[in-house]
């Protein structure tokens, strides 16, 4: 892959993660307010809450396998694996702990 490919590619799934990320804020506005333990959820609410759910895995899923992987990719980094993205979040200080990631 090309420098200026690899890039365009880590841009794009920026974008697309602020995009998942308005949407788990969203979400998360929607559950907030919810008891701790859902009593008396509504099927409503507990729709709410599956989405936000959904949302989540979804933004932390973009972060790790998408613009994690891109940037080292910009960086000319061999892909590893999942172990080896999240050691190379926390050396770069995006977690204070890489098991944070896994």
């Amino acid at each position: 892959m090309k420098q200026n490919q690899a890039q365009q590619f880590l841009q794009t799934a920026l974008d697309e993660l602020l995009q998942a990320r308005t949407h788990l804020d969203y979400s998360f506005q929607q559950v907030a307010p919810l008891p701790e333990g859902l009593e008396g959820a509504t099927p409503s609410q507990l729709e709410s809450v599956e989405a936000f759910c959904s949302r989540f895995a979804r933004t932390v899923d973009l972060l790790v396998n998408k613009v994690l992987r891109s940037l080292d990719r910009v960086e000319l980094l061999s892909p590893g694996t999942l172990i080896d993205v999240a050691n190379r979040a926390e050396k770069r200080g995006f977690t204070a702990h890489a098991s944070d990631l896994r």
